[in-house]
C-alpha cells in the first residue's frame, strides 16, 4: 500500500515539474529580461529542493537575483558578502566545473569546494549548481537548505539548465541586436563619410578659385577702404569655409596626423589638470587611473581634444551639477569578452570612459549621435569638436568610440586605442591560473605558497603523493604540479609516474635536496618537465613557471 502511495506522490512530482517547465517556456516565449526569468526559476528551485532561500551570482558582475520564501525566519544573506565570494572563489569554482558539470552539495566540511559559502550565507549546508554560457562558467545558482536528497539535486539540475539556456539565449538575441545596430550605424556613417568627402573634394577645388581670384583682386583693385574691407569679408568667409572642408574630409577618411608614442599618464594628467581648473566645483570629477597603462601610437593632440571634448559634453550635460566619471585601464579582448565588443579585433587596448548622471540622450536621438553637424544642444551651448570628428579621430587611429545613454540617467562613451604591443603588453595573467603544490615541509611548503600568490597565482597545498592523485583525479583541473622528490609513503617520482598513467598533458616540476640523484635517474623516462634543486632561488622557480605556463 506504502508503495502505490510513493508511486502515486512520485508522479504527481513529475506532472509538477513538467508543469512548471511548460510553463517557464511559455514565460520565455515573451519576456526578454533575465532578472524576471531568473528570479522565477530561483523561486521554482527553491519549492522543488524545500529551500527558503536562493540566489544566482554572475562571476564576471556585480549581479545578484535572489529569492526568499516569504515569512522566512533566517537572517538574508548579504548580497555584497555573497558577490565578494562567489567572485574570489570564481578560479576554483571555474575549475571543478570544467571537469565536474553537475551541482555540489557542500556540508560542513571546511575541505569541500564551495565551503567558504557555508559561513557567508549562515546555512548549515548549500548547494551550488553552474550556468554555462558558451561552454564557460558565467554565473552559479547557491540554494540554503538543511539537507538536500539526490532527487532535489536532479531537479535543481534541470531547472538550471533551462536557466542557463533562457539566459544564453537572451544574451545572444541582445549581442545580435547590438552587433546588427552597430554594424548599420558604422554602414551608414562610411556612407555618409564617402558622400561628405566628395562633396568636400570638389569644394575644396572651387575655394582654391576664390582665393586665387581674391588674391588678384587685392592686386587689381582700387585701394579703396570699401573695397577691402569687402575683400577681407570673401577671404575670412573663405578661411571658415576652408576648414570646415578639412572637417568634412577627415570624416569621409579619416587619417591621422603626425604620430607618435604616446604615454597615457602624461596625456591624462594634462587633462585632469585643466579640467580641475576650469570646470564649476559643484559637478564632482571622480578619477580612475589604472597603474602601468600600456603605451600608444598616435597623436596626442588629437586623443586629447577627444577626451576634452567628451568630459565638456557631460559638464553641460549636467547643467551645473552632478558627477563625471573619468576611468582609464588596459583591457584585452579575447574569446572570453568578444561578444561583447564584436567590432573590436581581439588584441589589447587602451579604454578611456567618461561617465556623467546627467539628462542622457534619447534611443531616437542614439542612432545618429555620430552624424554630421548633428548635435543635441542649444546653438549657444556649442563648443569643442563634434562627436563625428571624434569619430573619424578614433577610426584613424583603428580604435573604437561607443556611446551608452538613458534618458534622465546619464551618459557613458568608450574610446578603444590599440595598445603598442611590448612586453607589458605580452605579459600573461595568472589570475586563472592553479598550481598543485605537494612537499611534506610545511614551512617551505607554505613560503613558497605565500610568494607564488604574491604573483597572481591561485595554490592547493598537500603533504603527500596519495593526497595529490585525490586531487588530480577528483576534485580539480590544475595548470601545474611542483611536487617534492622526499615525501612519506610515496616518493615524488612514484607519484608523478601513477599521474603520467592518465594525465599526459600537465605539467611537473620536481623539486629535491638530492644532489646524486640527477645522476641516477633520467627524468625523461617519468614525463617530468623540469628539476629545480634545493634550495633554490625563487626567481629560478618563478622563471621556470612562466616557461611552461
Amino acid at each position: 500500500m506504502n508503495n502505490k502511495k510513493d508511486d502515486i506522490s512520485s508522479q504527481d512530482g513529475i506532472n509538477n515539474v513538467n508543469s512548471d517547465l511548460l510553463e517557464i517556456f511559455d514565460l520565455l516565449k515573451n519576456e526578454k529580461s533575465i532578472k524576471l526569468i531568473s528570479e522565477d526559476l530561483i523561486k521554482k528551485i527553491c519549492r522543488y529542493t524545500s529551500s527558503e532561500e536562493g540566489h544566482l551570482v554572475f562571476l564576471d558582475e556585480d549581479v545578484l537575483f535572489s529569492y526568499v520564501v516569504p515569512g522566512s525566519e533566517k537572517p538574508v544573506t548579504n548580497s555584497d558578502l555573497l558577490i565578494q565570494e562567489a567572485h574570489s572563489s570564481s578560479v576554483f569554482l571555474r575549475k571543478w566545473f570544467e571537469v565536474n558539470k553537475e551541482p555540489i552539495i557542500v556540508g560542513n566540511n571546511p575541505m569541500e569546494v564551495g565551503y567558504n559559502f557555508i559561513p557567508v550565507c549562515n546555512s548549515k549546508s548549500l548547494l551550488l549548481a553552474p550556468l554555462f554560457f558558451n561552454n564557460r562558467l558565467s554565473a552559479i545558482v547557491i540554494i540554503l537548505s538543511d539537507s538536500f536528497p539526490k532527487e532535489q539535486a536532479a531537479n535543481a539540475m534541470l531547472f538550471t539548465g533551462v536557466l542557463s539556456f533562457a539566459i544564453s539565449n537572451i544574451k545572444t538575441q541582445e549581442t545580435n541586436t547590438a552587433l546588427e545596430n552597430k554594424l548599420l550605424q558604422t554602414q551608414k556613417l562610411e556612407t555618409v563619410g564617402k558622400l561628405a568627402g566628395g562633396i568636400a573634394h570638389d569644394f575644396s577645388n572651387l575655394l582654391s578659385s576664390i582665393f586665387g581670384s581674391v588674391n588678384l583682386l587685392r592686386k587689381k583693385a582700387p585701394d579703396r577702404e570699401d573695397i577691402i574691407r569687402l575683400l577681407d569679408n570673401i577671404e575670412n568667409c573663405s578661411v571658415r569655409a576652408k576648414d570646415l572642408t578639412k572637417s568634412l574630409m577627415s570624416f569621409g577618411k579619416p587619417t591621422a596626423k603626425r604620430r607618435a608614442l604616446i604615454d597615457p599618464n602624461i596625456l591624462v594628467t594634462e587633462l585632469i589638470k585643466v579640467i580641475t581648473q576650469t570646470f564649476p566645483k559643484q559637478i564632482e570629477f571622480v578619477q580612475e587611473i589604472d597603474e602601468n597603462l600600456n603605451n600608444f601610437l598616435g597623436n596626442d593632440t588629437e586623443i586629447y581634444q577627444v577626451l576634452l571634448n567628451l568630459c565638456i559634453n557631460a559638464k553641460e550635460a549636467l547643467e551645473g551639477k552632478g558627477f563625471i566619471k573619468f576611468k582609464v585601464c588596459n583591457i584585452t579582448i579575447n574569446d572570453s569578452n568578444i561578444n561583447e565588443y564584436p567590432l573590436l579585433i581581439p588584441g589589447n587596448y587602451i579604454k578611456f570612459s567618461v561617465s556623467d548622471n546627467g539628462s542622457g540622450i534619447s534611443e531616437e536621438n542614439l542612432q545618429k549621435i555620430f552624424d554630421p553637424y548633428f548635435s543635441t544642444k542649444q546653438k549657444e551651448q556649442t563648443s569643442g569638436l563634434g562627436l563625428y570628428v571624434s569619430y573619424g579621430i578614433i577610426k584613424a587611429h583603428k580604435g573604437q568610440i561607443e556611446v551608452k545613454s538613458e534618458l534622465g540617467k546619464g551618459t557613458s562613451f568608450e574610446v578603444f586605442i590599440p595598445a603598442l604591443e611590448s612586453e607589458i603588453v605580452e605579459k600573461s595573467d595568472n589570475s586563472y591560473k592553479i598550481i598543485l603544490l605537494a612537499d611534506d615541509e610545511y614551512m617551505l611548503r607554505d613560503l613558497l605558497a605565500e610568494l607564488l600568490e604574491s604573483n597572481n597565482y591561485a595554490v592547493i597545498k598537500v603533504g603527500s603523493g596519495a593526497e595529490v592523485l585525490k586531487v588530480l583525479t577528483e576534485e580539480i583541473l590544475v595548470d601545474l604540479l611542483i611536487i617534492d622528490y622526499n615525501m612519506p609513503e610515496m616518493d615524488g617520482l612514484e607519484c608523478v609516474k601513477r599521474i603520467r598513467t592518465f594525465n599526459t598533458k600537465i605539467p611537473i616540476i620536481l623539486s629535491t635536496g638530492s644532489i646524486s640523484l640527477t645522476d641516477e635517474v633520467d627524468f625523461r623516462d617519468y614525463g617530468l618537465n623540469s628539476i629545480v634543486p634545493k634550495p633554490y632561488e625563487f626567481e629560478t622557480m618563478l622563471n621556470t613557471i612562466k616557461k611552461l605556463i
